[in-house]
């Protein structure tokens, strides 16, 4: 609509112009009208006073007086013509001294030479007169016609263009129109298949409906199976507490004891599900105080111990959860194991933060003191560290130890995979 009012809106203004070129245009024809009467008027002057010369007659006076009448007439009320500036004074002043010269010209009838002079100086003065008109009438057709002319070109330029134009968007409405008529048909067609469709669509829930079973069925479902999963897994960590009842060897009683914390990491994910709203995603913050807590109990430590706990990551999906539960699991009990022997304090720094587009940053350790060798991270000889490496390696993440005092290991996933295991 917008570019059809500026069509609308160029076309009338390129026929407003065109009409006033047209105007000036009929006012040049006119004046050069005006202009040809009165040189015709100077040619009859010019022949009444050969005509009264030869014949005696007296027309002069009236002719002349005919003649000025009309310059006065036309020059007077056309004083913006092109050319016209002064040609009034200047053909007064001319008809003046015509006047005057045939009047010698009759008062020396007796005096042969008189007379052929002063009709000898009449002649050139008419012939003057005659070009300042002559003079008025190349300057209209050339500043006045000429201007106006070429005006009128550039408009019908003007106009080919916008016939153009006007053609080109008539066409591109055209081809519009009929697209949108087909699209119009096939939409009617997929509208009517989308009916049909949706009638199906619907008989076939029906029939799904009878026999699956509801969400809130499967949530049950779902939550009785973790909560089997975690009684399975303390079952398990059960029988392992009792196995070591017969271990004595020290060295194999501790890693009996790793691995019923290991399974406790587990079980608490599962605990966790089943006691959350959402199975999909499991609150951090409650899991990793509730496996702290447990790792504490287990290791029975009696130093003043300062946890530094801050999780700003509010929930997790188990296939995450799971691999960073045992992670932290190993790196707190090596902590309790080996960071705070011959103290009576320490500190546990566990800092977990991130977001779906950034994924996971996690600092956990220890103030203790630290590894008397940095090349055992890099060439591990424990089951423990090899585990943080594979755990780490399951959430797709790089570890690395912070300089500083203590043991302290930085973990960062990649957002693409944290994106995927979350729920």
């Amino acid at each position: 609509m917008l570019l059809a009012a500026s069509f609308i809106a160029w076309d009338m203004g390129l026929m407003a112009r065109t009409t006033k070129v047209q105007h000036r245009l009929d006012g040049h024809v006119a004046q050069l009208e005006q202009l040809g009467k009165l040189n015709a008027a100077l040619h009859h002057l010019d022949a009444v006073h050969r005509n009264d010369l030869q014949t005696g007659e007296r027309n002069w006076s009236p002719a002349l007086s005919s003649v000025a009448a009309m310059v006065d007439r036309e020059l007077s009320s056309n004083q913006d013509w092109f050319g016209a500036e002064g040609l009034r004074a200047t053909l007064a002043k001319d008809l003046a001294a015509c006047d005057s010269l045939h009047a010698a010209v009759r008062s020396s009838a007796g005096r042969a030479e008189q007379a052929e002079m002063a009709n000898a100086v009449f002649g050139p003065l008419m012939q003057r007169a005659h070009g300042h008109v002559e003079d008025a009438v190349r300057t209209v057709r050339k500043y006045g016609l000429g201007q106006e002319t070429l005006a009128l070109s550039q408009q019908w330029n003007e106009a080919q263009w916008l016939l153009g134009l006007a053609s080109l968007f008539a066409l591109v409405c055209a081809a519009l129109v009929g697209y949108v008529a087909r699209l119009l048909t096939h939409s009617h067609e997929r509208s009517e298949l989308l009916a049909r469709t949706g009638a199906e669509l619907e008989r076939r829930n029906k029939e799904l409906q009878e026999t699956m079973l509801s969400k809130e069925e499967k949530e049950v479902m779902l939550k009785e199976i973790h909560h089997r999963v975690k009684n399975n897994l303390q079952i398990v960590r059960s029988l392992i507490r009792f196995q070591t009842d017969k271990v004595n060897d020290p060295r194999t009683l501790e890693l009996f004891n790793e691995c019923v914390n290991r399974v406790g990491a587990m079980a608490l994910v599962h605990e966790q599900t089943y006691l959350s709203k959402d199975l999909a995603n499991i609150n951090v913050a409650n899991y990793l105080n509730s496996l702290v807590r447990d790792l504490v109990s287990a290791y029975n430590i009696r130093l003043r111990l300062k946890m530094d706990v801050d999780v700003h990551v509010e929930t997790l999906g188990v296939d995450t959860l799971t691999p960073l539960g045992l992670l932290i699991n190993e790196v707190v009990s090596n902590s309790f194991k080996h960071a705070f022997k011959g103290r009576e304090e320490g500190t546990i720094l566990l800092h977990l933060t991130g977001t779906g587009e950034g994924g996971l940053v996690l600092r956990v350790g220890d103030d203790g003191v630290g590894l008397p060798d940095h090349g055992m991270w890099q060439k591990p000889n424990s089951l423990g560290m090899d585990l943080i490496r594979t755990l780490a390696g399951q959430l797709n993440a790089s570890m690395e130890l912070v300089p500083g005092p203590g043991l302290v290991y930085e973990m960062r996933s990649t957002p693409d995979t944290e994106m995927r295991r979350r729920a």
